[in-house]
């Protein structure tokens, strides 16, 4: 049976590593453990240690947009925390209300708001994390343009703590803007909704997220399940949401959308907040479904569509400005079926959610690149043992 610790200081959690790495004891890390459908296998361990207990706000200077927090503390409460001063963090995770903020980093996780304000890697200003050596390291600080030891700790994003255990992390944060608007366009292909986004990116009025969705993608999220749909968000003062209403809407009709709807607050707020949810909607507990995530250039989107929307069953969401699309799989045969079609015509294709037992029947993640190797000899630095999370960056570290 597994020691299960949660240690209530960076200390606590540098010397709880230590102690069990140097006894050679595989160690499983994590914060909620919300993630366990991600990533790579989860090998027997020694001692489950949780970073839950990291769980407060460190240092706060709202007339700075900076702000420190401990890796324990629920995304949920980051949110709310911000709010009261008029701020926000706009990584829109999945498992948004349960999420810890270390886990969204360790697996680098972000919702439909990275169009306007990229990921993790464009938020976090500094880290302190612990090592399986017992010691604690300062990456960065707390100042936005502090870059002093700012790439070791942009390591530690996506790594699924398979390097070290993330004890605190600074972000920059970001004003609320005054007013926000969302519009949904729709169409019975896809075709017309890609060069409508293609003519907004090409237009002074730039949205903050654009995410196109499948037929069977849209009912899923509660929208009608018989067209393409292109939500797109906005915002800015009252005038400006209006300017984009009108100007986005002539498009849509110039480029042969069938509808242009705008949604109000409640309609606008669900529908964002599935979006960012999508993959635990796609994929519910117990469920033998998969998660794929194809990536490609954002001119080759209508290609990438065609080639994993092959029966016309399958929901399929997109990051519509960056040729991203997240495809669901009924099953482990489907995921075979979608991974081989990807990878035969060149798109980059990573097992992004699936249950435990399909792991190691799996390619998670076959085009690794060069960044395996970087990542490789950084773990030989930091964890030469393999104790540390061992296979959980998709079987591969």
């Amino acid at each position: 049976m597994s020691v299960e610790l949660a240690p209530t200081s960076a200390e606590d959690l540098a010397a709880a590593l230590h102690d069990h790495a140097s006894q050679n004891q595989i160690i499983e890390l994590g914060g909620n453990f919300t993630k366990r459908d991600m990533g790579g296998t989860i090998q027997p361990s020694a001692a489950v240690i949780s970073t839950r207990a990291l769980n407060r706000v460190l240092a706060y200077e709202p007339a700075d947009l900076t702000i420190s927090v401990g890796a324990g503390l629920p995304y949920r409460e980051l949110s709310d925390t911000l709010a009261e001063q008029g701020q926000f963090l706009p990584l829109d995770p999945p498992f948004h209300d349960t999420a810890t903020i270390g886990g969204v980093i360790a697996a680098n996780t972000s919702g439909p708001r990275r169009r306007r304000y990229g990921t993790a890697r464009d938020m976090v200003i500094g880290m302190t994390f612990a090592t399986v050596a017992g010691k604690l390291v300062q990456s960065g600080g707390m100042v936005v343009k502090n870059v002093t030891g700012l790439d070791m700790a942009k390591i530690m994003i996506g790594s699924f703590g398979t390097l070290a255990a993330v004890a605190s992390i600074n972000f920059k944060v970001f004003p609320r803007p005054t007013e926000e608007r969302t519009f949904v366009a729709r169409s019975n292909a896809p075709e017309p909704l890609i060069s409508l986004r293609s003519a907004i990116l090409k237009s002074q009025l730039q949205p903050v997220a654009m995410d196109l969705l499948n037929p069977q993608a849209a009912k899923l999220l509660g929208l009608d399940g018989t067209d393409y749909c292109l939500a797109l968000e906005s915002n800015g003062n009252h005038a400006l949401v209006l300017r984009y209403e009108r100007d986005w809407g002539e498009l849509a009709q110039r480029h042969g959308a069938s509808a242009f709807d705008t949604l109000d607050q409640a309609a606008a707020g669900s529908l964002w907040t599935q979006i960012r949810d999508f993959p635990s909607l796609a994929r519910p507990a117990d469920s033998a479904a998969s998660v794929i995530r194809v990536s490609t250039e954002p001119k080759k989107l209508a290609e990438l569509i065609a080639a994993v929307d092959t029966n016309g069953a399958a929901p399929i969401l997109t990051r519509a400005a960056a040729g991203i699309a997240f495809v669901v799989c009924p099953d482990i045969d489907a995921t075979r079926r979608c991974l081989s079609e990807c990878r035969a015509k060149r798109f980059p294709a990573v097992v992004a959610h699936c249950p435990e037992a399909q792991k190691d029947s799996l390619e998670l993640w076959a085009d690794a690149g060069e960044q395996l190797k970087v990542m490789r000899r950084i773990k030989a630095s930091l964890d030469p043992a393999r104790m540390l999370n061992p296979g959980r960056l998709f079987n591969r570290i």
